[in-house]
């Protein structure tokens, strides 16, 4: 056994293996980043690197499929910068990208956006009713609504914040009652395709749920 050891180790500290054990380093960063942007990145360099290691070694083959594996990368990083770059957003866009989506990718967030409708309503609109399951999600980006639980007010919702985030969380009937004070401007999912989405988009789901847990802190710290 300790034969065995010492000739691992021999062969592990080779210096021609030094770079192959760097790009495997930077492989491994890669497959760490919360973002396609730099796992892109860090894959790019570990293929580039490990066709470098390949070809000292004079394995051809390998070194052919490591920097076609770069390339791939590279393509794809370019598409999502061409992507996230694409249009613009506007205010209310921007609202709901800051507030609800930090640290994902614009062209995941646009995704998520063509899902949502955005609507405007009138003071003293109900935008979800106490005792019912609502079937969308609502984000306010402006107005103003008074919560009610059992006929009195309990707090008020505003710019910024979620409607009906607590039942689509534990899919259970609505606790409160949200009427607009003032015209009000919302981004409305329906739960069931967000819910569908969210499950084939892991990065946007744990931005959202983050995004939940930050506005139902907020709204119980103000009572």
């Amino acid at each position: 056994m300790n034969a065995f050891f010492q000739e691992f180790w021999s062969d592990f500290t080779r210096t021609e293996n030094l770079v192959g054990h760097f790009a495997y380093v930077l492989l491994i960063i890669s497959m760490m980043m919360r973002t396609m942007n730099w796992l892109r990145f860090f894959a790019i360099l570990a293929g580039a690197i490990s066709s470098i290691y390949y070809a000292i070694l004079s394995d051809y083959v390998s070194m052919f499929w490591e920097a076609l594996f770069s390339l791939v990368n590279l393509g794809q990083l370019i598409i999502l910068k061409i992507e996230n770059r694409r249009g613009s957003f506007s205010d209310d866009e921007r609202l709901f990208i800051r507030t609800c989506l930090s640290g994902v990718e614009m062209a995941h967030a646009k995704r998520l956006m063509k899902l949502g409708a955005w609507t405007e309503v009138q003071e003293d609109a109900t935008l979800i009713t106490q005792g019912e399951n609502p079937e969308k999600l609502k984000f306010l980006v402006s107005g103003e609504a008074r919560i009610e639980r059992d006929g009195k007010v309990i707090d008020k919702a505003k710019k910024g914040d979620y409607i009906g985030e607590m039942s689509y969380l534990t899919n259970q009937a609505a606790t409160a009652t949200v009427i607009t004070t003032t015209p009000t401007r919302y981004l409305a999912f329906n739960q069931a395709i967000l819910r569908d989405f969210l499950q084939k988009n892991q990065d946007v789901r744990h931005a959202l749920e983050a995004s939940f847990n930050r506005d139902l802190v907020g709204k119980l710290s103000n009572r």
